[in-house]
């Protein structure tokens, strides 16, 4: 049985080299950056939920607004050094939950992931 692979949207504070290399790595990811820079928290959770991907971020007010908006799931790095390949090694450590990142809220940190759902 082959697991899905999430679909992604990547927050503004994420980076493009981050979106680069994941798609590089051939995930289906689009970034805030390229295509709703500037948007308010809201916007970018009513995006995630239309295109129905789990919103990478580094925002923990996220997560306090995902039980008004019902996102398909949110990742929340909460790194101590959130260096680009800080933030890319947690982010694909996350990603071996394929589908499971879904109708959860995420939590990643250097030693741990906890998740708890979103609803």
């Amino acid at each position: 049985m082959s697991r899905r692979r999430p679909r992604l949207l990547l927050d503004e504070n994420i980076g493009l080299r981050v979106y680069e290399e994941l798609k590089r790595r051939g995930y289906e990811v689009q970034t805030v950056i390229e295509e709703l820079r500037g948007a308010s928290d809201e916007e970018v959770l009513r995006m995630a939920s239309s295109h129905d991907k789990i919103l990478v971020t580094m925002d923990k007010d996220f997560g306090y607004l995902a039980q008004a908006y019902n996102p398909p799931g949110i990742l929340l790095l909460r790194l101590r050094i959130p260096t680009i390949s800080h933030r890319l090694e947690a982010i694909l450590r996350a990603l071996q939950l394929c589908e499971e990142l879904y109708g959860y809220i995420t939590v990643v940190t250097e030693t741990h992931i906890k998740r708890r759902p979103i609803k």
